[in-house]
């Protein structure tokens, strides 16, 4: 598995105090990731990935693609799409339903990080990937997509929930093979 960056780990870290402090508000949040996906409903993404990364790069101009999440983040789904440039590593989150920024972060490009940018005109679509992965999974919904380089390989890991299991599908996003598939009870 890839090593991610500082950055990432704090991103997540951050998502999960969020989440954590929503579930002593009052809201009550199960282990399992169908809870988000019960509130957070995929007929709601009505900004296509195409959309999101024009976005992205409005918002940082010579920005090269490195990573593209969609995953719900409480009752609506969020795209994050991480970048770099000659000089800085990009990060920015956007509602999948309104197309609006709601963060953006720039650092300094670590050099030791391997950034290498997506192709997006050679990869298959995220419907695509996901028909993959249901049918690998034999039952569920995509409810968590994440498009990246994985060790020289374009990547689409998708997430296909049931209300008993997640089942984690790798395909490659260049000639839609799958690459492997995990079952999560």
């Amino acid at each position: 598995m890839k090593q991610h960056s500082l950055k990432s780990r704090i991103v997540h870290l951050m998502a999960v105090a969020t989440l954590t402090t929503s579930a002593l508000g009052g809201i009550s949040l199960a282990t399992s990731p169908t809870v988000n996906a019960a509130q957070a409903k995929t007929q709601d993404i009505k900004i296509s990935q195409k959309q999101a990364v024009k976005k992205f790069q409005k918002e940082f101009k010579n920005a090269k693609i490195s990573e593209i999440t969609l995953e719900p983040k409480g009752n609506r789904y969020q795209y994050q799409i991480d970048g770099f440039d000659k000089n800085q590593e990009h990060t920015a989150a956007i509602n999948a339903k309104t197309g609006k920024i709601t963060w953006s972060h720039s650092s300094k490009l670590d050099k030791d990080d391997a950034n290498s940018a997506l192709d997006l005109n050679k990869t298959i679509s995220r419907k695509t990937a996901t028909k993959l992965a249901e049918k690998e999974a034999k039952q569920g919904q995509g409810q968590k997509w994440t498009l990246e380089n994985d060790e020289g390989k374009q990547t689409w890991e998708v997430e296909v929930v049931d209300s008993n299991q997640t089942t984690e599908v790798k395909i490659n996003a260049l000639n839609q093979d799958i690459i492997s598939s995990e079952v999560d009870h």
